[in-house]
C-alpha cells in the first residue's frame, strides 16, 4: 500500500489508512477583453479603466484537506488570485472623517489611484461528519446549497464563470457560513438533499444581525437505480438514447428564506455584473440633491425555483429558473445607521438554458455538475482511477440566459425622490439578456483551456427605459451614438490547472 502518491489527487496516509492528507490547488490564468456597447469610448474616470484588455491570475488557490477515521473530513483553502487594483478611477478617499460629515474638505486627500490591492482571502473552510451515506453534517463556509449552477465547482464548470442570472441575481453570495445536513440515497444519487441554516451574510462576512437564512435543495433522478440487477440489464438500459436519458435525467428544486434587520445591516445590495466584472445594474444612484443613495437589503429575502438536467450520450441540456423577492431600503451614503429614506423591493426571475456537446474525445471529463461534495479520494482501485484520470475531450457550449426583474425604491414605504427607480416617470425595469458560445479542451480533468464569447443585451437602456446599462449609456456626450447602445460583448480565455 503506497503511503503517498497521486491517484485522482495528491495524498499522504498513515500505514493503517486511518488518516489521510490531501494537497490540492487551483491556478486560473485569464484574459479579458470588452467589445462594443461604447466600451472603448468610456473615459477612465467613468469606468473605462476597468474595460481595458487585461491578463491576470483569476485564482491562485491552495487547499489542504484531512480525511480522518473514515468519518471526519476537513478542508481549508485560501485564494490569492484576483489581482485587483484599488481606487481604479482615482475618486476614493481614505476614511478620515466620521460617517455623516461631508467627505470633501480642504484638508482631506484622495487615496492613491490604481494601487495594488491585497487578495488573500478564505475560500472554503469546513468540517464534514459522515454518519451514513444518507446523512452528513457539514459546518463552516462552503457553497450554499442552492441551484445546480451554484453547486458546481469552478474547477469543473465549463464556462469561465457561472452564468449571470445565478451568480449576480439569484444567489450572488455563492458561499455561506453555517451548518448543512445532506445525503445521497445511493451511489446513483436517485435522491439527494441539502438543507442548511446559515448565520453569515455571504463569504467571509459573519452575521451582523440576528436573523439566520434557511436554504435547501432537493434533487431526484426518478428513473435511475442504485445498482443494476445484472450487467445485462445495465447494458440494455444504456444501449438506447432513451435509456441514457432516463438513467441520468435530473430534476431539482431550491429555496431560500431569510431576513435582514435594517437596524444592523448596512452593506450594499449586490450589483448585477457581467462575467468579466462590468456592473450592468449598480443599485447606487444620485438623488436630485446630488447625494449618493445606497440600496441595502432589508426585510424578507426569498427565492425559489427549479432545475433540469438531461444528458443524452455526448449531449447535455441544463435549465434553471428562479423567482426572487427581496426587501430593500435606501440610505444616504454615510448615514445608513441613522436614517432610512424609503423601503423598496427587488423582485423578478433569473433563468438560463445551457447546451453542450463533446464532439472529440471522451465525454464528461469534468464529472457530474451540481454535486459539491467533500473531495475524498478512492484509493482502492488504482487502475480504474488511472483510466479516469487519463480521460480527455473537447466540450463546446452555448447559453441563453436572462434576468427580468424590477426595483422599486419605495414599494414598501416612504416618499419618492424624482430620481428614485419606480417614481412617477422613472422606470423600475431591470432587463438583461445573455447569450454566448464557448469551448473547453479538457486535457484530463486537471488541465483545461477555455475560450468564451458572451454578449449582453439591455433593451431600452439607451432611452432610459431600463435600469441595467451598457458602457455607452454612461457617456456624458449626448451626441455620441454609443449613448443609445443596448449591447456589449466580452471575449475571454482561460488556462487552468486544478489538482
Amino acid at each position: 500500500m503506497a503511503l503517498a502518491g497521486f491517484q485522482g489527487g495528491i495524498f499522504l496516509r498513515d500505514p493503517s489508512d486511518d488518516i489521510r492528507m490531501y494537497v490540492r490547488g487551483r491556478l486560473h490564468l485569464d484574459f479579458h477583453s470588452f467589445l462594443g456597447g461604447g466600451a472603448s469610448a468610456l473615459p477612465a474616470k467613468d469606468g473605462g479603466t476597468l474595460l481595458a484588455p487585461r491578463f491576470f491570475a483569476r485564482r491562485a488557490r491552495i487547499e489542504l484537506a484531512a480525511d480522518l477515521f473514515r468519518r471526519w473530513f476537513a478542508l481549508a483553502s485560501v485564494d490569492f488570485g484576483g489581482q485587483p487594483i484599488t481606487n481604479p478611477m482615482g475618486e476614493a478617499q481614505p476614511a478620515t472623517l466620521p460617517p455623516g460629515q461631508a467627505p470633501l474638505q480642504a484638508w482631506t486627500r484622495f487615496a492613491p489611484p490604481q494601487s495594488v490591492g491585497a487578495t488573500a482571502q478564505l475560500a472554503n473552510a469546513y468540517i464534514d461528519y459522515t454518519l451514513l451515506r444518507q446523512f452528513h453534517v457539514m459546518l463552516g463556509q462552503h457553497q450554499a446549497p442552492f441551484s445546480l449552477e451554484n453547486r458546481t465547482g469552478n474547477d469543473q464548470h465549463p464556462w469561465m464563470e457561472r452564468v449571470l442570472p445565478i451568480r449576480s441575481f439569484v444567489q450572488p453570495n455563492g458561499k455561506e457560513i453555517g451548518m448543512t445536513i445532506w445525503g445521497d440515497l445511493n451511489e446513483a444519487q436517485t435522491l439527494s438533499y441539502e438543507l442548511g441554516v446559515f448565520v453569515g451574510d455571504g463569504p467571509n462576512r459573519p452575521q451582523v444581525d440576528r436573523y439566520p437564512d434557511f436554504i435547501g435543495r432537493f434533487v431526484v433522478r426518478p428513473f435511475s437505480r442504485g445498482t443494476p440487477a445484472t450487467k445485462e440489464e445495465f447494458a440494455e438500459r444504456s444501449s438506447s438514447l432513451a435509456g441514457q436519458l432516463l438513467q441520468r435525467l435530473q430534476i431539482g428544486v431550491s429555496m431560500q428564506r431569510g431576513a435582514r434587520d435594517p437596524a444592523f445591516v448596512a452593506y450594499d445590495y449586490p450589483a448585477i455584473t457581467t462575467a468579466q466584472g462590468f456592473a450592468l445594474w449598480d443599485p447606487r444612484y444620485r438623488d436630485t440633491r446630488g447625494r449618493l443613495v445606497r440600496v441595502l437589503p432589508s426585510g424578507a429575502q426569498n427565492r425559489i425555483g427549479g432545475e433540469l438536467r438531461a444528458p443524452i450520450g455526448p449531449f447535455e441540456l441544463r435549465a434553471e429558473a428562479y423567482w426572487v423577492d427581496n426587501g430593500t431600503r435606501e440610505a444616504i451614503d454615510g448615514l445608513a445607521f441613522e436614517h432610512t429614506e424609503r423601503l423598496g423591493n427587488v423582485e423578478g426571475v433569473g433563468w438560463y438554458v445551457h447546451a453542450s456537446a463533446w464532439p472529440v474525445g471522451d465525454a464528461y471529463v469534468n464529472g457530474e455538475p451540481g454535486f459539491s461534495r467533500p473531495p475524498r479520494l478512492d484509493l482502492s482501485a488504482p487502475e480504474t482511477q488511472k483510466r479516469n484520470d487519463d480521460r480527455r475531450g473537447l466540450e463546446v457550449m452555448a447559453i441563453a440566459a436572462g434576468v427580468q426583474a424590477a426595483y422599486d425604491g419605495a414599494a414598501r414605504g416612504g416618499d419618492y425622490d424624482t430620481a428614485t427607480p419606480g417614481a412617477p416617470g422613472r422606470t423600475s425595469k431591470i432587463s438583461v439578456f445573455q447569450v454566448g458560445l464557448g469551448a473547453t479542451y479538457w486535457h484530463t480533468r486537471f488541465v483545461r483551456v477555455t475560450v468564451n464569447w458572451l454578449a449582453y443585451h439591455t433593451p431600452g437602456s439607451g432611452t432610459g427605459e431600463n435600469l441595467a446599462l451598457v458602457p455607452g449609456n454612461l457617456l456624458e456626450d449626448a451626441k455620441n451614438p454609443a449613448r443609445s447602445a443596448t449591447w456589449m460583448h466580452e471575449l475571454g480565455a482561460r488556462a487552468a490547472v486544478n489538482f
